[in-house]
């Protein structure tokens, strides 16, 4: 999987010592129409296959009849997830998988005063109808950090991101349209998130509704237009920020008529 890395702006900086405003949080995660990118949009890079997923640990009890067209515990780079060290003038990055987890390091640097953040994120393959669900984990001396999952990915400028804070208790649903920021569900605590342990981020998304679970529990959902687009994982850090991400037990589960063999050839 290869990573999208874009520029995003925000109003002030998040620190450590204290709860940023919901203003503050929600700002720091918007994008602008001039948003920039380290890469151009990834291309499908993995197929499935049937030893692959027969061998997974990984189960989800949303859509059992449902089929898994994704599986990784990390045990290895099986998935050819895109490793190795990387710096431009947005970030420093390292990406490995360590420990039966996969492992990211974000910087964000300095390039506009602390008036500015980026969020990076990985490719994973496309659907319409899923279950998707991962274990994540921060490690930083930063709140201003959080990690999601993008769905409706038309483009860098036209997606949704589900994300969960674990530092700071919070998560949200931001949407990007053409570049430009909205909040159809805005940063909220929950009880259901586990505060600097590692949480479990589940989508349910079925004809355009879509159920958002932490933890196992359902915290809130939407409805959109659904659309055939990629299923991505995110990590975001403020500018200045460092923050160690640790992820485990990636699934995705897709309904048979919607699995075409030309993304998901049988073997």
């Amino acid at each position: 999987m290869k990573k999208i890395l874009l520029l995003i702006t925000m109003g002030m900086m998040l620190g450590a010592c204290a709860r940023p405003s919901e203003g503050a949080i929600q700002t720091a995660i918007a994008a602008t129409q001039n948003a920039q990118t380290s890469t151009q949009n990834a291309q499908l890079a993995f197929t499935p296959t049937d030893t692959l997923i027969e061998d997974c640990d990984v189960s989800s009890v949303f859509h059992e009849d449902w089929t898994t067209v994704f599986c990784d515990t990390f045990d290895d780079n099986l998935n050819n997830w895109d490793l190795g060290s990387g710096s431009d003038e947005l970030s420093r990055s390292l990406f490995q998988i360590e420990d039966g987890k996969f492992v990211a390091d974000l910087t964000g640097k300095v390039t506009s005063g602390y008036l500015s953040g980026v969020i990076q994120w990985m490719n994973i393959l496309p659907a319409r109808n899923f279950v998707i669900t991962i274990k994540g984990d921060i490690f930083s001396n930063y709140k201003s950090c959080s990690w999601g999952i993008v769905f409706n990915q038309r483009d860098r400028n036209n997606f949704y991101a589900l994300m969960l804070n674990s530092r700071d208790g919070w998560y949200n649903l931001v949407q990007f349209e053409d570049g430009r920021q909205k909040f159809p569900i805005s940063t909220r605590s929950h009880s259901a998130i586990h505060w600097d342990k590692q949480n479990e981020l589940t989508i349910v998304a079925e004809d355009g509704f879509y159920q958002f679970y932490i933890n196992g529990q359902l915290v809130n959902d939407y409805k959109t237009r659904p659309e055939l687009a990629y299923l991505s994982l995110a990590i975001w850090t403020a500018e200045g920020v460092t923050a160690r991400f640790e992820f485990d037990d990636l699934l995705i589960k897709a309904p048979d008529q919607e699995i075409d063999a030309s993304i998901f050839p049988e073997t």
